[in-house]
């Protein structure tokens, strides 16, 4: 089963359940998140998703086109988004809430900047918006600095180098 729910509608719109099902269906992945796209399409020219992403999560860093933007807004939870520049030196850490967190509840980037999103809390739900169309060997390029997603010993290493982990 892909961690991935596919909208097909011209008219959408979601409540709680999306959530729950979102997040039954993370913790049936081994990377531990999983997303509905509201865009139609990768060729839309905009993509939108809801995203589930629990503890424990490693979306490998990585970067995007200067030509293509990004944004956050956390619905629940919490998580820090990590900014790095292209050598890997941590540039920033932006601590991500809900509105009523007092935490950052949005970022945007409109240029291309390494970046990793880490949940805080158990769960951290966000929706997540990107400039399309979306192609994946053109949109992300992973950080040749940063551990693949597949050795959790490298990952931890690295998630206490940035200071993530103790």
């Amino acid at each position: 089963m892909k961690p991935i729910i596919q909208n097909k509608k011209d008219l959408i719109f979601y409540n709680k359940n999306i959530v729950r099902k979102i997040k039954e269906l993370a913790d049936k992945t081994n990377n531990k998140r999983a997303r509905v796209n509201i865009h139609k399409s990768l060729k839309s020219k905009t993509n939108e998703m809801i995203i589930a992403l629990k503890k424990g999560s490693y979306i490998r860093p990585h970067i995007h086109p200067n030509s293509k933007s990004e944004s956050y807004h956390v619905i629940k939870g919490k998580m820090n988004v990590y900014v790095f520049s292209k050598s890997g030196k941590k540039i920033k850490i932006i601590k991500m809430g809900d509105y009523n967190s007092k935490l950052n509840f949005y970022y945007r980037m409109n240029k291309g900047y390494f970046h990793l999103p880490i949940a805080v809390s158990n769960w951290c739900i966000y929706h997540e918006v990107y400039s399309g169309p979306f192609e994946k060997d053109k949109d992300v390029k992973y950080a040749t600095w940063s551990p693949k997603e597949n050795n959790k010993k490298i990952i931890n290493k690295f998630l206490k180098k940035i200071g993530f982990l103790k």
